[in-house]
């Protein structure tokens, strides 16, 4: 069974808080799409960090695609290996048309002398219905294109595992289905998904499986709606609103 990632006993630490307190994970190739929840403060983003090599464990290893992440930070190493994010913010160059966004994306991890970029951008705007707003400038979109055109970004590099950081926050219940189509549809090509969510009710729709963390421990895993019932999962989202 191949492994998309693996944590052994991570740590990070920032002084004398712990982000991510002794956290061992794997996630499997076939475990289907995966989510994460928790808390606000429980770690997840910096979750996602380790996973892309923006972040070096204080202590632990790291496995991502059958590579070991040693050393220094180098997200564009883990990148060339497979390995794309996106933001909580998207972060899109406001004074670029949304094509030129996605083409900057594309040429970045493009080999010399393979394929039309230019064909390849325009298939993936299509594929994540930003066509119509190809020209705009991205600064000029509203959250739910910019969302779209922030996956759009990250799926330019050709990822095999696509790290989503609470993509659908801030959409209505339509932009959400629409999104939640989209990220079916790239799961269904063959990307493999890790959704870190707070909204729930996208979350159910997508997800097989689940992973809980709390205060930087992992306190569930396994089947979404069986880790969603568990005495501690509703003890650590008691009073939550943000779970919807």
């Amino acid at each position: 069974m191949a492994e998309l990632c693996v944590l052994s006993n991570v740590t990070v630490a920032f002084g004398g808080l712990k982000a991510i307190d002794d956290v061992s994970l794997t996630l499997h190739d076939d475990s289907g799409i995966a989510g994460m929840i928790g808390p606000n403060g429980a770690g997840k983003s910096t979750c996602l960090k380790v996973i892309a090599g923006a972040l070096k464990p204080t202590s632990g290893n790291v496995e991502v695609l059958g590579h070991r992440l040693r050393g220094k930070p180098n997200t564009a190493k883990v990148a060339r290996e497979g390995v794309a994010r996106t933001f909580q913010i998207p972060r899109p160059f406001a004074r670029m048309s949304v094509r030129e966004n996605v083409l900057v994306a594309r040429l970045a991890t493009l080999r010399r002398g393979r394929g039309d970029p230019q064909a390849e951008v325009d298939e993936l705007l299509e594929r994540m219905d930003l066509s119509d707003v190809a020209d705009k400038l991205a600064g000029s979109l509203p959250l739910a294109a910019r969302k779209k055109l922030e996956v759009a970004r990250a799926m330019a590099i050709e990822p095999k595992l696509l790290l989503l950081d609470e993509v659908f926050e801030g959409l209505s219940d339509t932009e959400i289905q629409e999104l939640v189509g989209i990220l079916r549809d790239l799961h269904e090509s063959g990307i493999k998904l890790l959704l870190v969510e707070h909204v729930l009710r996208a979350l159910r729709q997508l997800a097989t499986y689940l992973v809980v963390l709390d205060k930087g421990c992992l306190i569930a895993e396994g089947e979404v709606e069986e880790v969603l019932c568990s005495d501690c999962v509703k003890e650590a989202y008691l009073g939550f609103g943000g779970a919807t």
